[in-house]
């Protein structure tokens, strides 16, 4: 029950902690959208959109690969001595990386001949890039000692933080720019506060061993090629939409898009919190990871699937009542994008579990062909066809990197019950759509609470969810420890 109780403690302090700060982001971003218009936020997304695709540089993989190190070094004898070496080398090789990451940022932007004034965005990104080396390694340290809950108090801060800050700039008329200068101050902060709780678990990192580096970067390699892979497939479209077809474009998808990965908390909480736990349970006790797998799958299908048919059917109702009539093109974007969701959840899972059996090579293979795959649909159709093109890609690139993940495990995920995880839970979220058609002149409010409760009595008529579940919850709840300052 050690493996349950770890995760049900980081499940729930990371879930409440998501909760918190998606809640601000999302009403956040709201208030972001209308208040800069199509044109200024497409901007701005644009901004957020190339640099994300930079980042991969000043991480190489490498805080993927520290949390799995970290979570098999620390039960070791010479453990303790170990992961402060490993943190020691991998801070600064990644602040070195940064540097190298920020300048090919640059250059880049110049070479494609950027705008000044977006140039200029990007070089203040880069302040945010530095830090980030800093606190990415301390958050890393905390999630392969498992203590997923210290790191969750200091995102909420940030964000609380950045949303305060965000919300003056704006009523200032600071436009994006003042955007920016908020994520920084924000950014120093949450690197302060990873950094104390990082301490005050007692470790500190060691001298680096500067001749590591090549051998860490080789090792981490193959999560980098993830991360690029992944921030490439989830960002070019936005870069080509800006580029083709201008800002205003560029902000009626995003507006779409950012609702529909708004909603990414709810998997990264349970996924962020299995894969330390998951990854000590596999070195300790291999035979029984894949029984997890089956489990997982239902849950994370009974909130994705809900979520796509009820954004769907009621597209036309959320995008005027979120942000106003001036937003009608994102309503075809986010009837598209939004089934994205359900299989962006089991995509992040399933990525997880590869990774846990020690094959990132095919992770990074199966993530590179799907990436491929987008990039040159994208070039192909969004000059062509905007957004409706590039919100379909979105969905088909997910699509085909489920099932690259699927063929990989099949062998651990012969147990599944595939009518229980998805077939039920398709019925009821489809059952629940049509109440919602039905209700669809009611209020936005009235109808997304009609659609909650419907959908609540159809799993338990189903049989999706029963006892069984009742059980598990209990037990979570029973072997529920007291959290203290150390490792757990």
């Amino acid at each position: 029950m050690q493996l349950a109780r770890t995760v049900a403690r980081n499940s729930a302090v990371t879930m409440a902690a998501q909760i918190a700060i998606k809640l601000l982001s999302f009403i956040f971003t709201v208030l972001i959208v209308r208040r800069l218009g199509a044109s200024d936020y497409g901007q701005y997304a644009a901004v957020a959109a190339f640099g994300s695709m930079f980042l991969f540089v000043g991480d190489l993989g490498l805080s993927p690969y520290l949390v799995r190190e970290l979570a098999r070094l620390r039960d070791k004898p010479d453990g303790h001595e170990q992961v402060r070496r490993l943190y020691g080398t991998v801070l600064w090789l990644k602040l070195g990386l940064s540097l190298v990451g920020v300048c090919l940022m640059l250059v880049v932007a110049w070479l494609t001949g950027r705008p000044l004034v977006m140039i200029g965005a990007l070089a203040l990104n880069a302040l945010g890039m530095l830090l980030y080396a800093v606190q990415g390694t301390s958050d890393a340290v905390l999630a392969g000692y498992e203590r997923l809950d210290l790191s969750a108090g200091a995102k909420v801060a940030y964000q609380i933080a950045f949303v305060t800050l965000g919300g003056a700039v704006l009523f200032m008329g600071l436009g994006y720019y003042g955007l920016i200068y908020a994520t920084l101050a924000a950014i120093v902060l949450l690197t302060a506060l990873c950094w104390r709780v990082t301490t005050r678990l007692g470790v500190l990192p060691a001298r680096p061993e500067w001749a590591r580096w090549p051998i860490l970067v080789r090792a981490a390699l193959p999560f980098g090629v993830v991360a690029f892979a992944l921030g490439l497939s989830y960002r070019f479209d936005s870069v080509l939409l800006n580029i083709f077809h201008g800002d205003a474009v560029t902000g009626y998808y995003n507006a779409a898009y950012n609702l529909v990965f708004s909603t990414a908390f709810l998997s990264n909480a349970i996924n962020s919190a299995l894969y330390p736990s998951l990854s000590r349970q596999a070195a300790n006790d291999p035979a029984s990871v894949p029984k997890v797998y089956g489990r997982v799958i239902r849950y994370l299908l009974l909130i994705g699937l809900p979520i796509a048919v009820g954004a769907s059917f009621l597209a036309d109702r959320l995008i005027p009542f979120l942000f106003d009539a001036g937003y009608e093109p994102s309503i075809q974007a986010l009837r598209i994008v939004i089934w994205v969701v359900p299989l962006m959840f089991i995509s992040e899972f399933l990525g997880y579990a590869v990774i846990i059996g020690g094959h990132e090579r095919r992770v990074a293979r199966s993530v590179l062909l799907s990436t491929g795959l987008n990039v040159a649909i994208n070039l192909a159709l969004v000059p062509r066809y905007g957004l409706l093109a590039a919100a379909t890609m979105t969905v088909v690139t997910e699509m085909v990197l489920v099932g690259q993940y699927l063929w990989i495990l099949r062998a651990q995920l012969t147990h599944v019950e595939w009518g229980h995880a998805l077939v039920r839970p398709a019925a009821a979220a489809l059952l629940m759509g049509c109440v919602v058609l039905l209700l669809h002149d009611l209020p936005v409010l009235a109808c997304v609470a009609a659609g909650v409760i419907t959908y609540g009595v159809l799993l338990l008529a189903l049989g999706v969810v029963g006892p069984e579940e009742w059980r598990f919850v209990r037990g979570l709840r029973r072997a529920a420890p007291t959290v203290e300052g150390g490792a757990a």
